[in-house]
C-alpha cells in the first residue's frame, strides 16, 4: 500500500470549501434573485403609481404609457 506525504489532505479540503461555495450560491440565488436587480419597479409600476398620487393627468398618463409601450397614443380615453 502507498502512503502519501500527507499533503493530499489540502485538496480534498479545497474541494469541499467549494462545493458547500457553489450549493449556498445557487440556493441565495434561487430565493433571493430579486436581490440582483435591486428590486426596482419598472417604468411602468412607477408611471401606475405616479397616476396613483395624482402626480400626473389622465392625459399625459396615457401618452407617457404609449411612449413605454412604442405606440401612438389613442385620441380619447
Amino acid at each position: 500500500m502507498m502512503w502519501s506525504n500527507g499533503g493530499d489532505w489540502y485538496w480534498g479540503v479545497v474541494m469541499m470549501v467549494a462545493f458547500w461555495g457553489a450549493i449556498i450560491a445557487i440556493v441565495y440565488l434561487a430565493f433571493c434573485g430579486r436581490a440582483i436587480d435591486g428590486g426596482r419597479p419598472s417604468a411602468r409600476e412607477l408611471l401606475d403609481a405616479r397616476l396613483a398620487k395624482g402626480e400626473l393627468s389622465e392625459e399625459e398618463y396615457v401618452r407617457k404609457r404609449s411612449a413605454l409601450e412604442g405606440r401612438e397614443p389613442a385620441g380619447d380615453l
